[in-house]
């Protein structure tokens, strides 16, 4: 009898271990998505304003606008690289020539800023300009500046994307967003015979498989005092 309640023991202890790291995996998955699941949902239930922001240069970092709601009125962008997407919200600061295939380097420099692809133009000049920021594989290594790439999927055709570079604000209109294999690297170069801008995320969120690419066309440039 005494070995039959040890087995039964032994059996309900396993029994709760394994309920308990069940549970564990659970929270851990939760935790890790909690970021896009929280930003998916503002986005999708938070109104959009009802009059047009202006987009202006910011004069000093203090002025940067961190959080933009429907009594914002004007978005100030980093004077020297900075990138705003009206659309999701997101306005960052970009950290330039980053390699893209250094995960020490742009895992430092995304913890600041979204990364520009080093090799590829920058606004002033023609050519392709390649921004990326990878959704982050581990819990403990999401930043915002990931989660405001979890929501570029959610951009279509004709959305204006703002890049600031040197004082001036460049103004791009979204022609796709794709989903491409990760060994696809013809958007790091000139893949079009007209200015772009490429963005880039990691797809899904919280995961290495595939690639989200959004291509915009340069539209116009919006001169601006330092």
């Amino acid at each position: 009898m005494s070995e039959e309640k040890d087995k039964k023991s032994n059996a309900g202890y396993l029994k709760v271990i394994g309920i308990l790291l069940l549970l564990l995996g659970i929270l851990i998955v939760v935790y890790t998505f909690q970021p896009f699941i929280f930003s998916y949902i503002d986005y999708k239930f938070t109104p959009p304003p009802d009059k047009e922001i202006k987009v202006e240069l910011a004069k000093g970092d203090e002025q940067i606008t961190t959080e933009i709601n429907q009594d914002t009125q004007v978005v100030f962008v980093n004077n020297e690289f900075g990138l705003y997407i009206p659309k999701i919200q997101a306005n960052a600061k970009v950290i330039k020539n980053i390699d893209p295939y250094d995960y020490d380097a742009y895992h430092n420099a995304l913890i600041s800023g979204v990364a520009h692809a080093k090799g590829s133009a920058v606004p002033s000049e023609s050519g392709n300009v390649f921004l990326f920021a990878h959704s982050a594989v581990n819990f403990y290594e999401r930043n915002k500046y990931d989660v405001y790439f979890y929501l570029i999927n959610e951009l279509k055709s004709d959305d204006e994307v703002f890049v600031s570079y040197e004082g001036v604000l460049y103004k791009y209109r979204v022609f796709e967003v794709k989903i491409v294999n990760k060994e696809d690297v013809k958007y790091l170069s000139n893949y079009s015979d007209r200015d772009t801008l490429t963005l880039m995320t990691c797809y899904p969120a919280g995961t290495d498989w595939k690639r989200t690419i959004v291509v915009a066309y340069r539209d116009s440039q919006l001169p601006s005092e330092k």
